[in-house]
């Protein structure tokens, strides 16, 4: 992308259009895009991602790296069949091929910011 195409952005999460994910297994999960592949350096993409009580991600892998933030609620994650808690502020990175899945095991929807690249 030609660095006169990139725009600056702000989004307001409760403004980002809610997208359901079921890919894979996933069940009370739904993505919040923040900045889109075609945006930006187009290298990578943010999201926010909202897991419902109860819910869980797909059990998956992929060839680029995910950095995650948690912003709200409670969990766990695990990593290549190994699990951690989860709470607001903890930082999950999951390197290329890393099999990994979220669930939410608290009471209050578990809110993980994502950051996913290089896809280039």
């Amino acid at each position: 992308m030609n660095a006169g195409t990139r725009r600056a952005k702000v989004v307001r999460l409760e403004d980002a259009s809610p997208s359901e994910i079921t890919a894979d297994g996933a069940s009370g999960v739904v993505g919040l895009p923040l900045l889109e592949l075609g945006e930006g350096t187009g290298a990578f993409d943010v999201r926010a991602v909202r897991i419902h009580p109860g819910g869980v991600s797909a059990d998956h892998a992929h060839p680029w790296e995910q950095a995650n933030f948690v912003l709200a609620g409670s969990g766990e994650v695990e990593l290549d069949g190994e699990r951690h808690d989860l709470a607001r502020d903890d930082f999950v990175y999951v390197p290329p091929d890393v099999r990994h899945v979220f669930r939410n095991t608290g009471a209050d929807d578990l809110v993980i910011l994502a950051a996913r690249g290089p896809r280039v």
